[in-house]
C-alpha cells in the first residue's frame, strides 16, 4: 500500500475545499462530528446532502488516483472471503475481492483513511490494493455475503442512535 498515505479525512477535506465541492462550514461541522462521534467523515456529507455519494466516489478517483470498482460485479474469492475477520470487514465496510498471495484486493467505502489500511495490513499479514468502492453497494454485497451482516448492522444503528441521543 505504498504511496497512498495521502488518503486521509484531512487531506479529502482539504480537496473539497480547493475545489469548492462542500462548503468550508459543512466541512468543519463533518470534522467535528466525525472526532466526536466516530462517524465516518464520507457518510456524514453524503447523509448530510453535501455531496452525493457518485460525486464523492469519482473526486476521490480523481484526485488520489484510485481505481473504481461495484463490488456486485466482482466474483469475490472464497479465500478473500476468508481472510479478515467479519468484524473488521463490517466495521470498515471493506468488501474482500480477490487474493493474490498476501495481496489482497478489496473496495472500500469511496475513502477508507491510510491508517486504518495500515493498521489492518499489519495486524493481518496482507497488503492491501483498496479499489474505491460506493458505500451503499459495499453494504449490499456485504448483506450478500455474509448472513451475519444485516443483524450486525442494525445493532450498530442502534448503538449509533443511542450515542447521539445523549
Amino acid at each position: 500500500m505504498k504511496g497512498l498515505e495521502k488518503l486521509t479525512t484531512i487531506r479529502l477535506a482539504e480537496v473539497l475545499t480547493q475545489k469548492g465541492t462542500v462548503t468550508t462550514e459543512k466541512i468543519t461541522d463533518a470534522l467535528y462530528t466525525h472526532d466526536k462521534t466516530g462517524e465516518p467523515f464520507v457518510d456524514l456529507l453524503i447523509t448530510g446532502g453535501h455531496i452525493t455519494e457518485w460525486d464523492l466516489a469519482k473526486l476521490v478517483v480523481e484526485h488520489f488516483q484510485l481505481p473504481f470498482v461495484m463490488a456486485s460485479s466482482y466474483d469475490v474469492t472464497k479465500e478473500a472471503k476468508e481472510k479478515l475477520p467479519e468484524e473488521i470487514l463490517f466495521k470498515n465496510m471493506i468488501v474482500p475481492l480477490d487474493m493474490f498471495g498476501d495481496l489482497m484486493i478489496v473496495a472500500m467505502p469511496i475513502l477508507t483513511p491510510f491508517e486504518r489500511l495500515d493498521k489492518i495490513e499489519k495486524k493481518y499479514g496482507v497488503d492491501l490494493f483498496p479499489y474505491v468502492g460506493l458505500i451503499t453497494e459495499n453494504k449490499k454485497v456485504l448483506g450478500e455475503l455474509f448472513k451475519s451482516f444485516n443483524e450486525w448492522k442494525k445493532a450498530e444503528d442502534t448503538a449509533r442512535e443511542k450515542r447521539a441521543a445523549v
